[in-house]
Formats: C-alpha cells, structure tokens, sequence
C-alpha cells in the first residue's frame, strides 16, 4: 500500500475544510487534518507534522502569512510546503504571475480538486 500524503487544510470556513477533505480522501491517496483557526493550525501542524499545509491567507486573529512565518521558525515545520489560498485576488491574476506571489504557492478561491491535487503533487515533487 502506498504512503497516503497527509494534508493539513488551514481555513476559517468549515464547508471549504469539508470539502477539501472529503475530496481529497476520496481518492484515497490522501489523509487530511483541518483547522478553522491558525493558532489550532499552527498546533496540529506541530502534532502531526503533515507532508503539506494548504492554508487561506484571511484566517481571523492571525493571518495566513503569520502563521507561515511562525511554521517556518519551528524546527519541526519549518520545511513543510505551504500552498496558500485565497478569495482576494483571481484565478487570472495568479495565472499571470505562474502561479506565485512572493515566490509562494497560491491557489485562487474556489479552488477544483484536480487543481489542489496537482499542486500538491508539483510541490512535493511527486
């Protein structure tokens, strides 16, 4: 049996965490953990020390981007793949710019499951 990727899903939205899950899942190449918080996300990235994080850039309290800084101070996290979402900006302003802002990974809301399974492929280099 093949090594299932362990994702950790990061979003203040609990239907855009349910459905990223039972997508992923569903292919069964996949465990998925989410968060509705980053503090939680923050923790349960040290608990499980997941293969990547796909996490939202509006978050409440901290943002997306504070919480990437924060993963990248801890030993344990700091060489996971961070995808970052968004609703802020558009699919054809992410495309112009290959698909990264700031030399990250960004995915522009609503994210398909062909494209999230594809980034995730692309940056562990599967």
């Amino acid at each position: 049996m093949p090594h299932k990727i362990s994702v950790l899903i990061v979003d203040d939205s609990p239907q855009v965490c349910e459905a990223m899950k039972v997508n992923l899942e569903r292919t069964k190449r996949f465990t998925v953990h989410t968060a509705q918080d980053g503090r939680v996300g923050l923790r349960l990235a040290q608990k499980i020390v997941p293969d990547v994080i796909v996490l939202d850039i509006m978050l409440p309290g901290q943002s997306g981007g504070q919480i990437a800084e924060q993963l990248r101070e801890l030993h344990s996290t700091q060489r996971i793949p961070i995808i970052f979402i968004t609703g802020m900006i558009t699919k054809a302003e992410i495309e112009q710019r290959g698909g990264e802002i700031g030399g990250e990974i960004f995915l522009a809301k609503p994210v398909s499951t062909e494209e999230l399974i594809a980034t995730i492929h692309s940056v562990l280099k599967h």
